[in-house]
């Protein structure tokens, strides 16, 4: 079955992802940045914080309605509990039992095992990885096999992914580095002689690395 491409650009929250506990601690939005919305929220006295991407899956040819339901790509830090970086992405169906997600981000690639409609890293090294290039990556792509024997290929658009990732963290008083942006430096024309023989007037512009 041919694979069909997602590309992310709806936002919003999964709430389907997340205790009915903690949806009652109403979570606090800490802000959009690009395609994600980075959150907060306190379950007793300890803080969990969280970054998400939410989208509806296209319509196939032909179809009015389609089967799938929201697809989630989240990383939530819960630093109480030793659970940093823990990346899940819920496709909207039921995977393939004991079927795998492959996740590609550039040249980078990793695996997920899946549970239900929801596909996790299997321990904490490999979702600092992966959280680490979802971060600094542009684009991952995810594929796998629904329990339909469907195959789907999610390629989710990043932007704003370092930016959120460093919201949440601050918010959880964990130690992150600002994420790197574009930085301007000013470029000096040399004057240009024209036919006359005089010169031009020096200009300057800006360049982004």
């Amino acid at each position: 079955m041919i694979r069909k491409t997602i590309s992310f650009v709806v936002l919003g929250v999964a709430l389907c992802m997340i205790s009915s506990a903690t949806l009652a601690a109403s979570p606090q939005k800490l802000g959009q940045f690009g395609y994600w919305t980075a959150y907060q929220l306190t379950e007793g006295n300890a803080p969990v914080c969280y970054m998400t991407i939410t989208a509806k899956p296209p319509l196939k040819k032909g179809e009015k309605k389609t089967k799938r339901g929201d697809i989630v790509l989240m990383i939530t830090q819960r630093p109480s509990e030793g659970a940093l970086d823990v990346v899940s992405y819920a496709a909207g169906a039921k995977f393939k039992p004991a079927s795998d997600v492959s996740v590609q981000i550039g040249k980078k690639s990793f695996a997920m095992f899946t549970q239900d409609d929801t596909a996790w890293s299997r321990d904490g090294a490999a979702d600092r990885a992966l959280a680490a290039a979802l971060r600094t990556g542009q684009s991952a792509t995810l594929t796998g096999t629904l329990a339909s024997g469907a195959a789907l290929a999610d390629t989710v658009n990043l932007k704003g992914s370092g930016e959120a990732y460093y919201a949440i963290g601050k918010a959880c008083g964990l130690e992150v580095a600002k994420p790197k942006t574009a930085i301007q430096k000013a470029v000096k024309i040399e004057p240009k002689t024209t036919k006359k023989g005089t010169k031009t007037t020096p200009k300057t512009t800006l360049k982004k690395n």
